[in-house]
């Protein structure tokens, strides 16, 4: 298989980079570099920085560093929290995300999209004010993949010229749309993942509240839509390969989770296993499809 022609898409999901992180590893420790990479909230951070350049010990320094936690803290979320329970304007959610757009500029400055030259590189967001899904390929890097990221109620949204953008997971929990046409993609994976409180709720729907059935709902609407666009990836042609992460809901210590069971970087890491070990299952799928005639592929 050329790899050139490989493109892998990380999923939306709640503190997961570090579980891409480690399927990203997984993949290439096993020859299967990606040339093309594309993301939602926090597997746009992962793809954006695999894009931009930084080596895979830089990104898990990033991931595994103790003071991560630091960086969704703000000292005015306590009082933003009443006024973003309220609906009050101007307060869409608890934290800006100051401190985790320091952390990405010192990562890759102010490189745009299109600039990236380790992958070609697609980040999904949602534009609210135009109803749309944007898997954008273009802008400045730092502020598109906060937009990504910018989950309603936690992280603030992202203006980037005239356009306030929020949480690309809202409408593309998985980016693969952009390669569907693609003629320099002819194999696609996704990496999904997903918690394991979301698989016991699915067994104790009887337990359902609300909130759990709003989400559940949201999830079920985005896995169709993943199913749908694969079909026609598929029936354009490409080899297409999806991946399942069960995980551990991430515990970072901030305000809305737990702190986690043992300290951080080791906490990440395990984490980083288990993607890696969904890697290992992808890998085997790929060499074996490149074992097979062109002609079946």
């Amino acid at each position: 298989m050329p790899e050139s022609r490989l493109a892998v898409s990380f999923g939306s999901s709640f503190l997961g980079f570090a579980t891409h992180l480690g399927f990203l590893r997984g993949l290439i420790a096993a020859g299967h570099g990606p040339a093309s990479v594309a993301g939602s909230s926090a597997g746009a951070i992962v793809a954006g920085l695999y894009a931009a350049g930084l080596s895979l010990d830089e990104m898990e320094a990033a991931f595994t560093h103790p003071e991560l936690r630091s960086k969704f803290r703000e000292w005015r979320t306590p009082f933003r929290g009443p006024c973003v329970l309220l609906g009050l304007p101007g307060f869409p959610a608890l934290i800006k995300g100051v401190h985790l757009e320091r952390m990405l500029r010192d990562l890759v400055g102010d490189r745009r999209i299109e600039d990236c030259a380790a992958a070609r590189l697609h980040i999904a967001v949602t534009n609210l004010r135009t109803n749309c899904v944007e898997v954008r390929n273009c802008g400045p890097l730092v502020e598109t993949m906060l937009a990504s990221c910018a989950l309603p109620g936690i992280i603030a949204p992202r203006k980037i010229g005239d356009e306030l953008l929020w949480d690309g997971g809202l409408g593309s929990s998985v980016p693969v749309e952009q390669w569907i046409d693609d003629p320099e993609v002819t194999h696609i994976v996704t990496h999904s993942i997903i918690y394991d409180s979301q698989l016991r709720s699915r067994e104790r729907t009887h337990r359902f509240n609300f909130a759990a059935a709003m989400l559940a709902g949201h999830q079920l609407t985005a896995d169709e839509l993943l199913r749908w666009k694969l079909e026609l990836a598929r029936r354009s042609g490409k080899i297409v390969v999806t991946a399942e992460t069960i995980s551990r809901r991430p515990r970072i210590g901030i305000p809305i989770t737990l702190p986690p069971p043992k300290p951080w970087p080791d906490y990440a890491r395990d984490l980083m296993a288990l993607g890696a070990s969904s890697a290992r299952t992808v890998a085997a799928t790929l060499s074996s499809a490149a074992e097979k005639p062109a002609a079946n592929c």
